[in-house]
């Protein structure tokens, strides 16, 4: 019996190797490359630019660090506002991050950086100062929270006193309203004293309701007959302020018959009362100068 035994020809693979390509003639090869950052195009603009002493050094010399100069204080940075700490802050931010990257540098190629170590801790006091001033702050406008919630309960309690005070000891509490106002609202006794632009601010009109409803509520409760709707904002709560309760009282009804009674915006609150106390001190003096 006759076994054929075929086996897998070895001349075309041969012959596919020796067969040279038609294409690898016209390539050319070029030179290759070697790996350098000037192979890069950066941006001369850059703001990593900002963490190098300049575009040819990547560190610099002691002799060219500033240390001289000395740490803010506490009192110059107490004297700074916000957005002044804020600047400062990212100032010695930045300067720090090119220290520290000054300091990895030259402990890897053996640079003495004990003169950078020793103004980063300049820069640090520095950080700790502002983070203090800061916290000086917090801390004072926390209390004057708790100070304003403590005159809020001061002045509550202090208008139930005056309005349900008895009748012998109303003079007292009246004496009491006119020291209130100043020490609170900041309110002179004497109209004459107002300052028009420094005295006529918020906290006047805060003060003006206060007296105005303060007032207002103690004359209804010795007159529980009256029958009087609250005040419609600073023009009707003017009058109390410059006149006795019932004197007030009529002017502000007259006002409502007339229709002139108007409750203002936020903003036309300031103006109208500059105004309208301008007019009245006007009219004082020429009294004055009639008498």
């Amino acid at each position: 019996m006759n076994i054929i035994r075929r086996s897998l020809s070895s001349a075309a693979p041969a012959q596919a190797v020796a067969r040279k390509l038609k294409f690898t003639g016209e390539i050319k090869l070029r030179a290759p490359i070697v790996p350098t950052h000037q192979n890069f195009d950066v941006n001369p603009n850059h703001p990593l630019w900002q963490f190098f002493p300049d575009k040819t050094t990547a560190l610099r010399e002691s002799e060219q660090l500033d240390l001289e100069s000395r740490e803010w204080t506490m009192n110059e940075l107490r004297r700074k506002s916000f957005d002044d700490l804020h600047k400062i802050w990212y100032l010695v931010l930045k300067e720090r991050n090119i220290l520290a990257r000054e300091v990895r540098l030259g402990e890897a190629v053996y640079a003495d950086t004990s003169k950078f170590i020793e103004l980063d801790e300049k820069l640090v006091k520095v950080q700790k100062r502002v983070k203090n001033t800061l916290l000086e702050r917090q801390v004072a406008y926390e209390r004057a929270q708790l100070l304003q919630e403590q005159q809020d309960s001061y002045l509550s309690e202090f208008k139930q006193r005056f309005i349900n005070c008895e009748e012998s000891e109303s003079n007292d509490y009246f004496d009491k309203l006119i020291r209130l106002q100043y020490a609170f609202f900041g309110i002179k006794p004497d109209i004459q004293d107002f300052d028009i632009d420094h005295d006529i601010n918020v906290k006047f009109a805060q003060g003006l309701s206060y007296i105005a409803d303060i007032k207002l509520q103690r004359y209804l409760k010795l007159n529980p007959d009256l029958q009087f709707a609250p005040l419609n904002g600073v023009m009707e709560e003017l009058p109390f302020l410059l006149n006795d309760t019932a004197d007030a009282i009529e002017e502000v009804k007259a006002l409502r018959e007339s229709g002139q009674s108007v409750k203002l915006q936020k903003i036309q609150v300031l103006p109208f009362l500059r105004n309208a106390i301008e007019n009245v001190l006007k009219v004082v003096e020429n009294e004055q100068e009639e008498d």
